[in-house]
């Protein structure tokens, strides 16, 4: 066996996929219990909606809608469209990341079901997908079906225990990453199929070789307009792979150079729309996706010392002669294990580093694990050895993580469903009475921000507002203001909420001023920025003229019945009806007043 190692010659005939099936079925059974969580406790009452676990799938869910309801690709889920063809509307990261929404949108209008319904669809289908992918990759590098399994169960059931940032109570990422809907999980199981197909194609005759350096491009390509922290992750590890296999097995060089000068211009064929859509994205989103300029390293995360220790495992058994370093596993464990310190570091040369976080989070951590899962069975085989205690880790990891996020999100969950029957009545009413206006609902929680995963209305304001691009950094910042200023905020009121901690300030100050994790140079917010901001707001509320009123008309305001609000603000522009109630919420039908409605130059 040792020589075989040594050589890297895997057998990879034969592959029982009935494992591979059962050890997916974990998968899907394990993370379906967050909608399971949800099912069960709303019963006979569940309105239809998915089990969120990740608040990022808001602002997706509800492009994903746009699509399914016939809008095109560069659009605002938020606004009505702009201009034929919506040609106004920049690039974003949605319209630019466009492969995997329009894939289910496709699916959606075949099927005749909504966004979420698609959503529910997709976590057991992907998860059963990705589980497939991370098997068959490594069946094909270890030639043994039962560590495939296994590693396949750790890798993607315990990959939050390779971030640990990730590991801290409260914290409100999806604790499964890989199953985001829907980025990163409709591309994610393309990850491993294209580090596969790179396999195939260094280990494969010249003939065979040049189609799988042919799917590994093409797939490359999907990558590209799926997700951007998978495609460039997985450049970073071709490079990686490819360099070490240079290096280290010079009678191959002429072969793999040949493959790999292939793959890479399809991979810089494919990309190079890719910065023509980018040159077209809004003045705003390097700002508001947090673009840090840094030439500063950053050499201790997690996953960086989890490689780490990887290599220096790899290094012991080379040094004990049982295995070899120029064996092709041994460079594929290896490069997995050094890409997060590649990609962690990339900013040294390119002077950009854009909220690396989401490495750690959705793909280096479960990299670093397929490289632990190599080298455990090139050294020890500690899996197959004693697979009953690891396969009941990785099942108990599971659980715990699934029962924890149906915890985490359990009451949002619950809102955004009772909330459906509300968001039907405002759709079927504004068909009824069609208005260029908007819905301004009090306080953006997540179950308003849910609205447009239901209906077509365009939202006057909410938490995601600033990810679809169209307005400048000022628009933003004063729509959010004539928010304050209808619901009746005052200077002192304001200032409360600042302080407080609330969802408010990062959209007043920028996530980057909110959100430690996603730069490393964060700054909090002080108490100084904090009145500068109160007085600038306190100076528009006086200065509030019809032309602010003009500038983003309203047709309805949702408010929380029960609840005291001042709404002399609203009532000086606009009419409202007696109001109706819908579930724990009362719905004004509003209409600007007519010496207050005007057209603005």
């Amino acid at each position: 066996m040792a020589a075989v190692l040594k050589s890297g010659m895997i057998n990879s005939t034969g592959i029982r996929w009935r494992l591979g099936a059962l050890a997916g079925l974990a998968v899907v059974l394990v993370t379906l219990i967050p909608q399971a969580s949800l099912w069960i406790i709303r019963g006979r009452e569940w309105q239809g909606a998915y089990a969120l676990t990740d608040t990022d799938e808001l602002a997706y869910s509800a492009y994903l809608n746009s699509l399914i309801n016939g809008k095109p690709r560069r659009n605002n889920p938020e606004s009505p469209d702009v201009g034929p063809g919506n040609l106004r509307q920049p690039e974003s990261i949605f319209s630019i990341q466009f492969i995997p929404p329009y894939v289910v949108a496709f699916g959606a209008r075949l099927l005749g079901i909504s966004a979420s319904s698609s959503f529910i669809i997709l976590t057991p289908l992907l998860a059963f997908a990705s589980s497939l992918a991370v098997f068959w990759l490594l069946r094909e590098l270890t030639g043994d079906d039962k560590a495939a399994a296994i590693g396949m169960l750790l890798i993607l059931l315990c990959g939050i225990l390779a971030s640990a940032n990730l590991i801290t109570s409260g914290n409100a990422y999806a604790v499964f990453s890989f199953l985001r809907r829907y980025i990163p999980s409709v591309a994610f199981p393309l990850v491993f199929l294209f580090c596969g197909f790179i396999w195939r194609a260094y280990t494969r005759p010249a003939g065979k070789a040049l189609w799988w350096t042919a799917a590994a491009g093409i797939v490359f390509g999907l990558l590209v307009y799926s997700y951007f922290f998978l495609w460039t992750a997985v450049g970073a590890w071709f490079f990686c792979f490819t360099s070490l296999w240079l290096l280290a097995r010079p009678k191959e060089r002429k072969h793999v150079l040949k493959c790999g000068v292939i793959c890479a211009a399809v991979m810089v064929a494919s990309i190079l729309p890719y910065f023509e859509m980018l040159a077209l994205r809004a003045p705003t989103t390097d700002e508001d996706q947090a673009l840090v300029l840094t030439h500063a390293p950053d050499l201790f995360r997690f996953t960086e010392i989890f490689g780490a220790v990887i290599i220096a495992l790899l290094a012991f058994g080379v040094r004990r002669d049982r295995i070899t370093w120029r064996s092709p596993v041994v460079l594929f464990a290896a490069s997995c294990a050094v890409v997060p310190f590649v990609v962690f570091n990339q900013q040294i040369i390119t002077g950009r580093s854009l909220q690396p976080f989401h490495y750690e989070q959705f793909i280096l951590n479960y990299l670093v694990l397929v490289s632990a899962v190599i080298t455990d069975h090139l050294l020890w085989r500690l899996l197959q050895r004693r697979p009953v205690f690891t396969v009941a880790l990785a099942i108990i990891v599971g659980l715990t993580l699934a029962v924890k996020t149906s915890q985490v999100h359990l009451r949002e969950n619950i809102l955004r469903d009772e909330a459906i029957p509300l968001f039907r009545e405002l759709e079927e009413d504004a068909l009824r009475h069609p208005s260029p206006g908007a819905a301004l609902f009090d306080k953006t929680l997540l179950s308003a921000s849910s609205q447009t995963t239901c209906s077509s209305l365009p939202l006057f304001w909410s938490l995601y507002s600033y990810t679809y691009g169209g307005m400048t950094t000022e628009e933003e910042h004063e729509r959010l203001f004539q928010y304050f200023y209808y619901l009746g905020v005052d200077g002192p009121k304001l200032e409360t909420i600042l302080n407080s901690g609330s969802l408010f300030r990062g959209a007043v100050f920028g996530l980057t001023r909110v959100n430690s994790t996603l730069t490393q140079n964060f700054k909090p917010i002080s108490a100084e920025e904090i009145r500068t901001e109160v007085d600038a707001y306190s100076a528009y509320v006086r200065a509030f003229s019809a032309k602010e009123a003009n500038l983003w008309p309203l047709s309805y305001v949702i408010l929380v019945e029960g609840r005291p609000y001042d709404l002399s603000n609203l009532d000086r522009w606009y009419e409202r009806d007696q109001g109706e109630q819908i579930g724990s919420s009362v719905v004004f039908r509003v209409n600007l007043r007519s010496g207050s409605a005007h057209t603005v130059q």
